[in-house]
Parts: structure tokens; C-alpha cells; sequence
């Protein structure tokens, strides 16, 4: 698979909704006042592709909620919060195009002497807009590393350049330059492993129960995954909330899909890689192993904030995609 196609499999969607009334006002009230769960040991929850939380409100906030979105099967206790994300999804605008900017961040080395080696912090900005007419453009950045030893890297003589493996390129102290592509043709996005062209993601269902059962279908599709399709449901629901150009109807569905969804935990109020507050959703991406998908969301926006999933590998190294920005604009693609 290409750089392009690998790309391609990660877009997302959610703007700034309006008030919504007294009624909304109340809930977010109660999910500010909502303690703050017990710190455990430094234990950094995970996710793939995924789910969305929010926890307990306000009964009357509630009733409001389920008043104001489509008919869904009683969501299990814990699950307001997804609702009240629902809510606010159902009531972001649209817009011309749709545009995901996320922030990945790494490591690379060794560098410097045997046994005086440092690492660096790599980053990278990645940027995509689709158009409803199918046009599609990439951009991305690559962000100044740093090195994370730095009395290492001073005895290496502090550069402030290092080489990018066999394939050329190199990490700099300095940003790079923006970059811009039109994609060629009509861009087809994945859902699961199922492809999908920009229409046929906007005719989804926005009926939670009829939006599992199109999830359902394109997990079988695809031959890689080994879990079964109540592991797969979590994380392909949860790529609706951010990673997929959905409709403002279609990702509110895929909210109130995922808080009936037994697997589905609302972990509380929580921070991002940033520093941002939001509230954290977990999830197992195969049952009964390790590895763990992970949502924060900004339950005053309903916009995810990052996606991240632990305990996978021999490592169990935490893989995080920061979301910067997802959502429709009528602002056009441009460099960054």
C-alpha cells in the first residue's frame, strides 16, 4: 500500500456546534461539576479507531437529549455523555470541504557515539481536504525535532541535522517547508477495509442500529482483522467521529451506536498530549487481549481530540494521532 492509499485511511470530521438551550446548558454544567476519576499509576489508556465518551449527566439533560436525536437502543449506564456528544454532532454546520489536520509525533535514533547515543523527538503535520464533487488535496509538514538527551547531544557536537534512515531526507532543528498535492481522479476512502467514494459515506444511515449493521458489513470485509465483529465495531464506529468526511447526522448515529456497545467504557475527565481537557473513552480492540483503542473528546464541541492505542506490541509502545482540527470549511486547501 502507498504512502497516499496509507493516508487515506485516516480522515475525520467535527465542527463547533451552537448553543443548544437550557437544557444543554445544564448537562455541560453537570459534566464540568462530574469529579475527576481516581489517578491510578501512570497508566495511559489507548485506542484505534474509536470510541467517543462522555460520562454520566443530569437526568432532565437526558430526556432532552434522547428527545432530540433519532430513535436508538437504551444506552447502557455511564453512556449520557455520548449522547450529549450526539447532540452537539447533529448541530455542527457543514461546508464546502472537508479538512482533517493531525500531528504525529515520534522518535527516531540512536544518534551520536557508542554508549553516548541520544534519541529525537520527531514530529509531522498531516493535512487533507476532500471536496463533495470528490477532489482531493494532501498536505504536511515536517516539524523541528528536538533531541531528548541534551547534554548526549552536546557532546556530539549539537548538531542540527541527522540523516532519515536509507531513505534519504533529513531531520532538521529547523521546520520544513509546507507542502500541497491535488490527488489525481476521484479519492476512494476506507471504512474498515471497505472502500467508499465521498457520496456513498454521505448516504450512510443516520439510524444508529441500521449504521452497526453497515459497520458490520464492512468489518467482514476485511480479511486482516483477526477479532471477531463486536471487536471491530468500537473503532470503525469511532472513525465516523473524526477520521471520515460523515454528515453532521451520520456521526451523531455513530455516538449514540457506540454508547450501546457493551465494550465501550467513559473513563472521566481527562488531558490530551497538549494539555487540552476532554473526556476519555476506552475500548479493547480484540477481546480478551492487550491492546486498547483510546478516544478524548471535547464534549463542549464533540470534536476528538486524539486517537491513540496501547499495549499492541512486545513494547507496548502508546501510539497517539493528534487531532488539530477535523470538520467542514469553506475555507479552501492551502499549505501549510
Amino acid at each position: 500500500m502507498s504512502d497516499i492509499d496509507t493516508l487515506m485511511k485516516a480522515i475525520d470530521p467535527a465542527p463547533h456546534a451552537p448553543e443548544q438551550g437550557p437544557a444543554a446548558r445544564e448537562l455541560r454544567e453537570a459534566i464540568m461539576a462530574t469529579p475527576a476519576p481516581t489517578r491510578r499509576t501512570a497508566r495511559r489508556p489507548s485506542w484505534r479507531a474509536g470510541a467517543i465518551g462522555l460520562a454520566g449527566a443530569a437526568a432532565a439533560a437526558a430526556v432532552f437529549l434522547v428527545q432530540a436525536t433519532p430513535t436508538v437502543a437504551p444506552a447502557l449506564p455511564g453512556k449520557s455523555l455520548l449522547l450529549a456528544a450526539a447532540a452537539k454532532a447533529q448541530a455542527a454546520p457543514e461546508g464546502a470541504y472537508w479538512h482533517l489536520k493531525e500531528l504525529y509525533v515520534g522518535s527516531a535514533g540512536p544518534y551520536g557515539r557508542d554508549g553516548d547515543s541520544y534519541r529525537l523527538e520527531t514530529s509531522y503535520l498531516s493535512e487533507t481536504w476532500f471536496a463533495k464533487d470528490g477532489r482531493a488535496w494532501i498536505g504536511g509538514r515536517r516539524l523541528a525535532a528536538r533531541p531528548l538527551d541534551v547534554e548526549a547531544w552536546r557532546r556530539d557536537g549539537s548538531p542540527t541535522e541527522w540523516t532519515i534512515g536509507r531513505d534519504g531526507g533529513l531531520y532538521s532543528t529547523s521546520p520544513g517547508a509546507g507542502t500541497l498535492t491535488r490527488l489525481k481522479g476521484e479519492r476512494r476512502l476506507y471504512w474498515s477495509a471497505m472502500p467508499m467514494t465521498i457520496k456513498e459515506i454521505e448516504a450512510l444511515p443516520a439510524d444508529p442500529e441500521a449504521l452497526k449493521k453497515r459497520a458490520a458489513e464492512a468489518i467482514r470485509r476485511d480479511r486482516d482483522f483477526a477479532g471477531s465483529v463486536a471487536d471491530g465495531l468500537p473503532p470503525t464506529l469511532a472513525s465516523l467521529l473524526y477520521a471520515l468526511p460523515a454528515s453532521p447526522q451520520v456521526r451523531g448515529a455513530a455516538y449514540q451506536a457506540l454508547a450501546t456497545l457493551p465494550a465501550v467504557r467513559v473513563e472521566g475527565r481527562t488531558t490530551d498530549v497538549r494539555g487540552r481537557a476532554g473526556v476519555s473513552v476506552t475500548f479493547p480492540l480484540q477481546g480478551g487481549g492487550p491492546a486498547q483503542g483510546r478516544l478524548i473528546i471535547d464534549p463542549g464541541t464533540s470534536k476528538v481530540l486524539t486517537y491513540a492505542v496501547t499495549g499492541g506490541g512486545p513494547k507496548k509502545d502508546d501510539r497517539v494521532t493528534v487531532v488539530l482540527d477535523s470538520g467542514w470549511t469553506d475555507t479552501p486547501p492551502s499549505a501549510g
